[in-house]
This record gives structure tokens, C-alpha cells and sequence, in this order.
């Protein structure tokens, strides 16, 4: 993956009076509980809360939270609409990616045979493996091996072809900023899973934006596709969309809560069932170009902030993942100004307001310097977090 250098010259904006009354305080019920709050110019991690749902969704779930439905019946008539926006066959709401994934492989496994459910996780007497490329392999694979599937690692397009035998259940596609290096693209992997009979699983938690992708997938032949519901959908945090074939997808929601089966445990709520609807409705209408606009117009407003900072650099680093916004790097001499990258983080995250950056030496691709990502910064929260750089680089230690 190249790394170059995004020079911003068209996108300067003059920087603008915004003030730190434009960031909300924290909530009474986090000061109740003594939990701090914190501006979030990392991303949509999981452990630092997802994302910041939009009114309407709030909204949303707020009405969905005052009346009584049955499960069944909401996941239908929602199912229905996200399969009609989408353009998939058939769609439902689970609670979160990784839930998706293992209602999937459920799925191409068990399928809806009540006996071999009830068996879950052992497989004996059904299809057993996935094959999946060996780089893209990761911690999030559980979501597949929970159910009792072997992943078979495999390289080529000719490994592929090798390692399908009669105990093959699907073959496994992951795409992540994580997942570098694969040799196989997604369009092959669809033939060959096609080519031997078998149904091609799509990890595509974080891949929005663009909004295509939420159809683009499936277009493409991906027989069933997850996301999160949580991270660039602005949907409720746990929440995720299985989408694809027909047949799969209601042999997957066979397997999931409400039933009573192997993944009960993956319950998903009326209130995160409707929100990820509103969601999915807002986010396929929203400017995304004015939106990108914005992130760059911030980010382009803590370079300003910054000028005249001992030692200051900042660049533009962008990879072949366009689902990340915008990605500013600061960096510094750090032996001259005495204040490490790992220093600058934790001053960062221990002052008031708590701020969380990134060590962009830590990332795949690795870069240098601290990363600012503006996806969940609120307006004027970028200026305080310039400030706070500055503060840190000029003050004595």
C-alpha cells in the first residue's frame, strides 16, 4: 500500500471562530456514575463507545422504546425496507458484525435443520470448514470458529482451488485496513465459491463509507454480507446488518434470537432493530462530499492553530481505505522539545477535557507522529485539541 504525502492545497479553509461552548458537557448520568467523558479524534473503536448516534435515530429508538411488538414480526417488515435500500434479497438487524458473521457460518452450516441446531457447535455430519485468505486471519475470526467451523488458510487463487473438498461450507472474504496484502480480490473469491457451489461471507464491518458498498456487495455476488451497525452508520452501537441471498439470510435468522437455538445469545433489541433502520435510511441520504469537506476543513484548521509551534509538522496521510476519514498527522522533534509520542498521548488523555489520539507508529500501515481523526469530533472540539497540542509542546515539563 503506498503512503504519500496529501498535500491540501485546495482544501485551506481560514480558520474560524469556534469556541469550546460548542462542545457538550458531560451527561448527569456519566457524572452521577463518576465515569469520564472524552473528545474522540481516534475513530469508531468499539472499546472507546462506537460512534455518536444522529437525533433521529435517538428519536428512533425513543419511540420504539414505548411499545410492545412482537420480535419476529419487526425484523420482518424492517428486514423487507433494508433489503428494498440496500437491493439485497433479503436483510436482517443483529447485534453488532462479528454476531452477524456467526449467524452466517450458522447458517452455511446447520442451515435450518432444528436437529443439527441443537448440535451447534458440533458439526458432525455437516459441512465443517471455511476457506479464508491466511492474511486475513484475526482476532475478530472467532465470530466463524465459534460455531465450530475449521478455517483453512490459504494464499492463492490455486490454493483455493485445492482446499475445497466435501467438507467446505463457504469461503470467507475479510475487508479491513487490516487485512493487507491478500492475493485473491473479492470479485474471484465470488467466482470460485460460485465455480465449486458454495456461498462467498463478506466481512465488511467498517467498510462505509462510500455508501455504495451497502449494495455494491451484493451486486458483486457476495452471498452474505456483514456490517457494523455502530461505526460510520451511526447506528446504535450494538447493532449490525446481515444482508445477501434469500435463502441464507433466513436460514441465518433461523439460528438468532428470538429462537431459542445455538445463538441466543445474540439478541438484538426493538430499540437498536428500528434505530439501525433510521440509520441506514439517514446515511443513504446524507452529502457525504459536504461531509468529507468538513473533516478536511478541521483538520485543516488544527494545521492552522498549530503554525508557529517549536518544531511543529503536520502532512495529510491517506491509505487505499476509504471508509477512514480524513487522517492528519502532528509531529515534533521530540528530543528537542523533551515531550515523547507516547508522552503526548497519555498528557493528552489524563488533561481536562480528556482528549484520545492515536499513535500513528501502532497503525497498519505504520506513519509517524500523532493521528487526528475527525469522524466523531464534535464542532469546535478540534480547536481544543490544537490548543492542547500547543500547550503540551511550549509548557515546561
Amino acid at each position: 500500500m503506498k503512503r504519500r504525502t496529501f498535500f491540501q492545497s485546495g482544501l485551506m479553509l481560514p480558520a474560524v471562530g469556534l469556541s469550546p461552548a460548542a462542545v457538550q458537557p458531560p451527561s448527569d448520568i456519566y457524572k452521577r456514575l463518576g465515569v469520564r467523558t472524552f473528545i474522540n479524534a481516534v475513530g469508531t473503536l468499539t472499546t472507546l463507545s462506537g460512534t455518536l448516534v444522529s437525533p433521529e435515530v435517538r428519536q428512533a429508538t425513543d419511540q420504539a422504546s414505548r411499545h410492545f411488538v412482537t420480535i419476529h414480526e419487526l425484523q420482518e417488515k424492517v428486514g423487507k425496507r433494508l433489503a428494498e435500500l440496500t437491493g439485497a434479497e433479503a436483510a436482517f438487524v443483529t447485534c453488532g458484525a462479528s454476531a452477524a458473521l456467526c449467524l452466517a457460518t450458522c447458517a452455511v452450516t446447520a442451515g435450518k435443520d432444528p436437529a443439527k441446531i441443537d448440535r451447534l457447535p458440533d458439526l458432525t455430519g455437516m459441512k465443517s470448514e471455511i476457506i479464508i485468505q491466511k492474511v486475513h486471519r484475526n482476532s475478530y475470526d472467532h465470530a466463524f470458529r465459534m460455531v465450530g467451523v475449521k478455517l483453512v488458510d490459504v494464499e492463492t487463487a490455486a490454493d483455493v482451488r485445492r482446499a475445497i473438498n466435501p467438507k467446505t461450507a463457504a469461503l470467507a472474504m475479510v475487508l479491513s485496513h487490516n487485512s493487507l496484502g491478500h492475493k485473491v480480490e473479492l470479485e474471484e473469491m465470488i467466482s470460485l465459491a460460485h465455480q465449486a457451489g458454495l456461498p462467498l461471507i463478506l466481512d465488511a464491518a467498517a467498510e462505509v463509507p462510500p455508501a455504495e458498498n451497502l449494495s455494491k456487495f451484493v451486486k458483486m455476488g457476495a452471498d452474505l454480507v456483514a456490517f457494523s451497525g455502530g461505526k460510520n452508520l451511526r447506528g446504535p452501537q450494538c447493532s449490525g446488518l446481515l444482508l445477501g441471498r434469500k435463502d441464507l439470510v433466513e436460514a441465518a435468522y433461523f439460528n438468532s434470537a428470538p429462537n431459542n437455538r445455538f445463538a441466543r445469545i445474540a439478541k438484538v433489541g426493538k430499540e437498536e432493530i428500528v434505530g439501525l433502520l433510521a440509520a441506514v435510511e439517514l446515511y443513504l441520504k446524507k452529502d457525504h462530499t459536504a461531509e468529507r469537506r468538513e473533516w478536511y476543513a478541521m483538520l485543516n484548521r488544527v494545521t492552522e492553530r498549530l503554525k508557529g509551534a517549536p518544531t511543529v509538522f503536520t502532512e495529510f496521510i491517506t491509505n487505499a481505505d476509504y471508509s477512514h476519514s480524513p487522517r492528519l498527522s502532528v509531529q515534533w522533534d521530540e528530543a528537542k522539545l523533551g515531550v515523547t509520542l507516547d508522552q503526548m498521548v497519555r498528557r493528552l488523555r489524563e488533561g481536562e477535557p480528556s482528549i484520545e489520539a492515536s499513535d500513528m507508529t501502532r497503525f497498519r500501515p505504520a506513519w509517524k507522529g500523532l493521528g487526528i481523526f475527525p469522524y466523531n469530533l464534535l464542532p469546535g472540539e478540534e480547536m481544543i485539541i490544537a490548543d492542547r497540542i500547543k500547550q503540551i509542546l511550549t509548557e515546561k515539563v
